[in-house]
């Protein structure tokens, strides 16, 4: 298996912030369709009475009123006609807009990204959309799913309007007030089998895409690796950083065991200096290491007088279990008292009470 070509690993939350801001997320491009169709025959439906009255105001206006252009002049006859058809087609275009919008918010998560809005002139060079037409593959695909689209909401309409057709011819017989209702219901019924045919062709495309996106998120070991790098920071710098602090802390540790009371060691891989001072509320652990550094540990020592005691037992006992800079535990007290005061009894000083 290669590690630079196949795509096996899980994508990580990065490249899935990174393909959502691109725009390459799972999404249907029907859904925005079906929801907006669904809010224009509910706003139809929720208004008839209103809409009814509007198209009788619209029709007395102008073609049941010969004399209105004669009388009105133009201007005024198409302000009527303008504002009545904005009453007519004002709430459904708003309730359509309104869905669609709905409808793109659910599938990106209410998401704005400024990436998406940025303007980008390779999409306007005729060259790169001319050269997509010889891509085959992707052409017969996009062909065969907008045929299949369109075939499909047409067939099933077609087939929902030729059962309308009869009541439709039927309305130049009735009363406006009466075929306005009737035309509604039966635009109601056409649209909800469009409905139903577009959600279906929603459906299949929304799972195209999802198969599509998962794919493409699918990463190779190298990018994981290198989105590591870029994000955590190389492995190689990282290491470095690390070795650089432990040595200032080493240094510090050295600096500090010229203050300390007592070095406690087992007997060479590991040294622990000690401090009690006056303004010590309990022994302080001022440097601690093994090896190498639990010689250097005790060259210091040697270099400033400090007396060095083996003491195995206890000086793995505070290599375990305390940080440099900490108090001993209460559980070491006894141990480190008899320690201290045979320092102080070398060095002829009395034992701290």
């Amino acid at each position: 298996m290669s590690d630079t070509g196949d795509r096996t690993y899980d994508p990580t939350d990065a490249r899935r912030e990174s393909f959502r801001k691109e725009g390459r997320f799972a999404r249907s491009r029907d859904l925005g369709g079906v929801v907006a169709t669904i809010a224009v025959l509910g706003t139809l439906a929720g208004t008839k009475g209103s809409l009814s009255a509007s198209m009788r105001r619209l029709f007395d206006g102008t073609l049941g009123d010969l004399g209105a252009l004669e009388r009105l002049g133009p201007v005024a006859l198409l302000s009527r006609a303008g504002r009545e058809l904005i009453i007519l087609c004002g709430a459904a275009v708003l309730a359509a807009v309104f869905a669609g919008v709905l409808a793109g918010g659910l599938q990106s998560g209410f998401k704005l990204y400024s990436e998406m809005l940025e303007a980008k002139p390779e999409r306007l060079n005729p060259a790169s959309g001319f050269m997509r037409l010889f891509q085959l593959k992707r052409a017969a695909s996009e062909t065969f799913v907008a045929l299949f689209r369109v075939g499909l909401v047409g067939a099933i309409s077609l087939q929902a309007l030729m059962k309308e057709l009869p009541l439709l011819v039927s309305l130049s017989r009735l009363q406006l007030d009466a075929a306005v209702p009737t035309m509604l219901g039966s635009i109601a019924r056409v649209g909800g089998h469009a409905i139903a045919a577009l959600f279906f062709v929603a459906a299949f495309d929304y799972a195209q895409s999802w198969y599509t996106t998962s794919r493409e998120l699918k990463m190779t070991r190298k990018e994981r690796e290198d989105e590591s790098k870029s994000s955590d920071g190389d492995p190689k710098q990282k290491a470095k950083m690390k070795a650089r602090a432990r040595a200032a802390i080493k240094k510090r540790s050295l600096n500090a065991v010229k203050t300390a009371d007592v070095v406690v060691t087992n007997p060479t891989h590991v040294a622990v200096a000690l401090r009690y001072g006056p303004r010590d509320p309990a022994p302080v652990v001022l440097a601690k290491g093994h090896d190498e550094f639990a010689l250097r540990i005790r060259a210091e020592a040697r270099k400033h007088g400090i007396p060095i005691l083996e003491n195995r037992r206890l000086a793995r006992a505070l290599d375990a279990e305390v940080a440099v800079g900490r108090p001993v535990p209460a559980a070491h007290f006894a141990a480190v008292a008899r320690v201290l005061a045979f320092v102080y009894k070398l060095k002829g000083r009395k034992t701290r009470k």
